[in-house]
C-alpha cells in the first residue's frame, strides 16, 4: 500500500502522483481549480508563470529584467537568516549559510550591473525571489535577537531608523503638497488617507540600489520563506528557482496597476488591482486605462502564443500598468508587470472566483465544470459590495472602486502594527488614529491585556499573538522539509491579511 499525502479531507495524492515530473503539455493542460493545494503538479504549474519563464519573449511589453539561478544551498541560507533575523530562533546561521548569501549577493551584483548597462545614473531596482516578490518586508521593521553578529543582522530586514526615515519622508512630501496647493487636504485624515499614506511608505523601501537593501527584503520576508519551503518540500530533483531583478519604474504606484484576464490571448475582463481604495486617477479615466490595457495585450499576443499561453483553451491572468499619455493627444502607455496563473491560486481582485467563473473565462467552459461550479454557485449570488462599480467597455467589464471600501483605525492596528508606532503625527492627523495609538499600542505590541484593547477586537489581538509565538514555534530546523511546519500555523492567517486585499503590489 502507497504512502498517502493528505492536505484537506478530500485531497489526497500517492507518493507516485508527488514524485513524478509533468511536462510543459501536461501542466498547461491542467484544470487550476482541480489542482490539489501544495502538490507537486499545482507548483510545477505555478511555475510557468515565473519571471524568468516569459520576461525574454516580452521584453518589449516590460520592465528590463535580468536573472540569475538560486542554488538549493543558498536557498537553504536564506531559510536560515529568516529564522535567526524574523522569527529570532538561535544557532540556525552557519558557515556554510553565510558563504551561500554571500555568493547570492554577488549574483545579485551582477544583475544590478547588468541592468545598468554602463550608465552612471540609475533609478534603481526591483528584486524578487522565486515566483512572488517580497512585497511584505517592508511592512515592519527588523528586531533580530542580541546575540545575532551584526555582519549578519544587517541583512535581516530594514532596521526600525530606515522606517522611520521612510516615514517622516512621506510626512514632509505631505507638508509641503499641502502648504504648495497640490493637496486638498482638509488636514484631519482618515483611516484610508493613512493607509495609502502607508502603501506608498511600503511601495518605496520596494526599491532598492544595492545588493546589500536587497537581501534585506529577501531575507525577511515571509512570501519568499513560504515559496522556497513549499517548492524546498519536492526535493533537490527537478530543482529550479531565480533571484530576479528588474529596473525600477518611477511611475508604478498602487493606483495605477489592473489585473486582467486573458482567455485565448483576449482580454475578458479587468480589474483595479487594489480592492481597498478608490483612486480618482481610475474613475476619470476608465476607457482611456481599458483601452490601454486592450492595445498592449493585443499586441502581445503573438508573444503569448509563443509561450503557448494565447491558445484555444488558455487562460491566464496579467498584471498591467497603465500610466497617462506624455501627451494630450497620445495613447495612453501600458507595461506588463507580470504574468500569473489563473484560477484561486492568484487573487481575483474585486471579482470572485466562483460566482463570476463564467464572466472571467469569457463565456467558455474552458474546464469542464463550469456547469458545476454554477450549481454551487449561481452567477450573481455574491453581489458587487457597494463601493464597487462596474463599466462595459468595448465589450470588457471594468471592474473598480468608486469608494474606498470599509477601513477604519482598527485595521491599520491590525495589520500595519508598525507604522502606526513609528508614524510622526503628521501623518496621523486624525484625533482618533492620535487616541487609538496611546490607548492601544504600548511598545509596538497591541496591549491584549488592557481593558480598551479587549474592547477593540480581542479576536484579532489573539491572532496576532498566536500567529507570532506559532511561526516561531514552529519555523523551519535546518534539517527537515518546510511546508509542513508553515501549513495550518496561524501566522499564515494573519500573512493573509497582508496580501492582494492590503497591500496590492507588484
Amino acid at each position: 500500500m502507497s504512502n498517502l499525502i493528505f492536505e484537506d479531507a478530500d485531497d489526497i495524492l500517492s507518493e507516485e502522483e508527488e514524485e513524478r515530473e509533468y511536462s510543459r503539455k501536461e501542466l498547461l493542460a491542467s484544470n487550476p481549480f482541480a489542482l490539489v493545494a501544495w502538490s507537486k503538479r499545482r507548483l510545477r504549474y505555478m511555475a510557468l508563470f515565473d519571471v524568468e519563464n516569459w520576461f525574454e519573449q516580452l521584453q518589449d511589453f516590460t520592465f528590463p529584467t535580468a536573472v540569475a539561478t538560486v542554488t538549493w544551498d543558498e536557498a537553504i541560507a536564506v531559510m536560515h537568516f529568516y529564522q535567526e533575523g524574523t522569527c529570532k530562533h538561535h544557532g540556525k546561521i552557519t558557515d556554510d549559510d553565510e558563504q551561500a548569501i554571500a555568493q547570492l549577493r554577488c549574483k545579485i551584483d551582477a544583475l544590478f550591473l547588468q541592468l545598468r548597462s554602463g550608465t552612471s545614473e540609475h533609478p534603481g531596482f526591483f528584486v524578487r525571489l522565486g515566483p512572488r516578490s517580497p512585497k511584505d518586508a517592508p511592512m515592519q521593521s527588523s528586531e533580530p535577537h542580541a546575540d545575532l553578529p551584526p555582519s549578519r543582522a544587517c541583512l535581516c530586514g530594514l532596521s526600525k531608523a530606515r522606517l522611520i526615515a521612510a516615514l517622516n519622508a512621506s510626512a514632509y512630501q505631505l507638508e509641503f503638497e499641502k502648504q504648495s496647493g497640490q493637496s486638498s487636504d482638509s488636514g484631519t485624515a482618515d483611516a484610508c488617507d493613512v493607509l495609502r499614506c502607508f502603501q506608498d511608505v511600503c511601495l518605496s523601501l520596494l526599491r532598492v540600489t544595492t545588493s546589500a537593501e536587497a537581501l534585506q527584503l529577501l531575507l525577511s520576508s515571509s512570501r519568499v520563506m513560504q515559496d522556497i519551503s513549499h517548492t524546498r518540500d519536492k526535493g533537490n530533483r527537478g530543482w529550479s528557482m531565480s533571484v530576479v531583478a528588474r529596473e525600477w519604474d518611477p511611475d508604478v504606484s498602487l493606483g495605477r496597476e489592473f489585473r486582467t484576464f486573458v482567455v485565448a490571448g483576449n482580454v475578458v475582463a479587468i480589474s483595479q488591482y487594489d480592492d481597498q481604495l478608490a483612486y480618482p486617477y481610475v474613475v476619470n479615466n476608465t476607457e482611456q486605462i481599458v483601452t490601454a490595457i486592450i492595445d498592449c495585450l493585443r499586441l502581445a499576443k503573438p508573444k503569448l502564443d509563443e509561450l503557448s499561453f494565447a491558445t484555444a483553451n488558455m487562460a491566464i491572468v496579467v498584471d498591467v500598468l497603465v500610466t497617462p499619455a506624455p501627451l494630450p493627444s497620445s495613447p495612453w502607455p501600458a507595461k506588463v508587470i507580470e504574468l500569473t496563473p489563473f484560477g484561486p491560486m492568484t487573487g481575483a481582485s474585486l471579482f470572485q472566483w466562483n460566482s463570476d467563473r463564467r464572466i472571467l473565462q469569457g463565456g467558455k467552459d474552458l474546464f469542464g465544470d463550469l456547469d458545476d461550479c454554477e450549481r454551487k454557485c449561481p452567477p450573481g449570488s455574491l453581489s458587487m459590495p457597494s463601493n464597487v462599480d462596474e463599466q462595459i467597455i468595448s465589450g470588457i467589464p471594468f471592474r473598480y472602486n468608486l469608494h474606498h471600501k470599509p477601513f477604519d483605525w482598527q485595521h491599520l492596528h491590525a495589520y500595519w502594527e508598525d507604522y502606526v508606532r513609528l508614524a510622526p503625527p503628521s501623518i496621523l492627523a486624525s484625533s482618533a488614529l492620535l487616541d487609538s495609538a496611546s490607548h492601544f499600542v504600548s511598545g509596538g505590541v497591541v496591549a491584549t491585556g488592557d481593558e480598551k484593547a479587549d474592547q477593540w477586537n480581542p479576536n484579532q489581538a489573539t491572532l496576532k499573538e498566536k500567529s507570532r509565538k506559532s511561526y516561531r514555534d514552529r519555523s523551519l530546523s535546518p534539517d527537515r522539509s518546510s511546508a509542513s511546519t508553515i501549513r495550518g500555523c496561524a501566522c499564515t492567517e494573519l500573512y493573509g491579511l497582508c496580501t492582494d486585499s492590503t497591500l496590492a503590489l507588484a
